[in-house]
């Protein structure tokens, strides 16, 4: 008699063997896709594979089942896409060795762009293992600005002349002394906002570019690493101690009200006992509008990285409750409802008319806030809900509040948060008058605060499912660029910013 197998298969996959990696970097046309499936033992959910040299192989994917059961059934209806290759119709994976298959399930929320090597970090923790100071200097750096300025509006014709987010990267990108240009073109276009992946030392040091800064400020966000409070923690991932240049460079963007982001990079020992000391200081920064949480993860450099303990998403979410007192805990998070379920957790905190902070699916209540998402999902008429909610519903607020980094400007979705609390009785006078009916929206901005939980992909945890449905991307410089998921640029040798 065959023995039962001592784990419970959840999903079926195809996926790669990281054993075939430890040799060195590979490309995504060798020989390295291997059957997996995601199964879940001892309340955790691990991704499995079977490769014909190495055999089955496990690694974790989650650290609480039952919050990764929760993400079900929270889906939107995805958007359509152009192709980069009209006739690339080639399955998985092949055809997303050319960018953006006919296939692809979801449009470009956030177009990333990658406009330098070089950095003035020499972090030991750095996915894209970027160039340490002290590189010399390229003669020409590539992408120029017009190669730049050519990658931007080939995609923003595929995306339908307009895009959300352009997120500048790196890299360190402000080491480019021409990234001013490089905004001020972008910003040109039709693009509702640019966000600045950075360390924050340029912001910290200089008042030109700060200056440069504050004059966009309405269509402008900054994404600024910040990774906890202890000097060992800096030590870690960025190689030297930084928090007092951190801290300076978040107190400058708040004194010259530019909107910012925390971006904290997560590692299992090190620093995940400060997640919930950086939430608390994102929520006493009026200009901070949210902090993007991502667990460390296998690409790039990464030193000590263990595949079998490393910390996830749901790891995250279910320790918040303790390190914020309760302010915001695993249940407060929902999945990004456009994109894979696994690949994003979103909530929003709401600050009340008593100075005390609430997430948007307590205050709505998780089940309303689901019926209404499936209500966007399934039906075409609104006519079983009040009026209040039928117009929100129509008005695709609901959409833009619950979408990857928010494809509108802090005080758009202010006032699309602003319009989900209205459909909820009494909720307008918890928060107070400041979110009426003709709320001040930049006053509401501040008394919002976005946190989200994304865990980038690696050999070990490399889900096909979520790159058919990714909508973060990253940009080629080529006469015909191309889009590849982030995930995808990251893991594959093939897959480089020019072809």
């Amino acid at each position: 008699m065959l023995a039962p197998r001592p784990y419970l298969i959840e999903e079926y996959t195809q996926t790669v063997c990281p054993k075939c990696f430890e040799s060195g970097p590979r490309r995504s046309d060798e020989d390295i896709w291997r059957a997996g499936m995601l199964i879940s033992h001892d309340e955790k959910v691990w991704m499995k594979r079977f490769c014909p040299e190495h055999g089955e192989t496990e690694s974790l994917y989650e650290e609480n089942l039952a919050l990764w059961r929760a993400r079900a059934g929270w889906s939107t209806p995805t958007s359509q896409i152009t192709p980069d290759r009209a006739d690339n119709f080639a399955p998985f994976p092949t055809g997303y060795r050319n960018g953006l298959p006919v296939h692809h399930a979801q449009h470009t929320c956030i177009l990333l762009l990658n406009v330098t090597k070089r950095c003035n970090f020499a972090c030991p923790t750095c996915y894209a293992a970027a160039q340490k100071p002290g590189t010399p200097l390229p003669i020409i750096e590539h992408p120029t600005l017009d190669e730049i300025s050519h990658t931007v509006r080939v995609l923003l014709e595929r995306e339908g002349g307009k895009i959300g987010v352009l997120m500048v990267s790196g890299g360190e990108p402000t080491v480019r002394e021409d990234l001013p240009q490089i905004i001020e073109r972008a910003l040109s276009e039709n693009i509702t906002r640019v966000l600045i992946n950075t360390n924050g030392r340029r912001i910290a040091r200089d008042d030109k570019f700060l200056h440069f800064l504050r004059k966009h400020r309405e269509k402008i966000e900054v994404y600024l690493q910040f990774d906890g409070f202890k000097p060992s923690t800096s030590i870690f991932h960025r190689g030297e101690d930084v928090i007092e240049e951190k801290l300076k460079a978040l107190q400058r963007l708040n004194d010259a009200q530019i909107w910012s982001t925390l971006v904290m990079s997560v590692s299992k020992g090190v620093n995940d006992d400060e997640v919930g000391q950086v939430v608390k200081l994102g929520l006493d920064t009026p200009f901070c509008s949210g902090m993007a949480i991502q667990p460390v993860f296998g690409s790039g450099r990464n030193p000590g990285f263990d595949p079998q303990n490393r910390v996830t998403p749901t790891g995250i979410t279910h320790r918040l409750g303790a390190q914020t007192g309760g302010l915001v805990s695993g249940e407060d998070f929902i999945p990004l409802p456009c994109s894979h379920r696994d690949c994003c957790d979103i909530t929003y905190l709401l600050q009340t008319k008593r100075g005390d902070w609430k997430s948007l699916p307590r205050l709505i209540g998780r089940d309303e806030l689901k019926r209404w998402i499936h209500l966007v999902s399934n039906t075409i008429s609104f006519d079983s809900v009040s009026g209040s909610v039928s117009e929100m519903l129509k008005s695709g607020a609901i959409a833009r509040v619950f979408s990857d980094s928010g494809k509108v400007s802090t005080l758009k979705m202010a006032s699309d948060i602003a319009k989900l609390c209205g459909c909820v009785a009494g909720l307008p006078e918890i928060l107070g008058a400041l979110w009426s009916e003709k709320p001040n929206l930049e006053s509401v901005a501040q008394k919002t605060f976005r946190i989200t939980v994304k865990q980038f992909m690696d050999a070990h945890t490399f889900h096909d499912a979520r790159i058919r449905q990714c909508c973060v991307h990253s940009g080629t410089f080529e006469d015909d660029p191309k889009r590849h998921s982030f995930c995808w640029r990251w893991l594959f040798d093939d897959a480089s910013d020019f072809g």
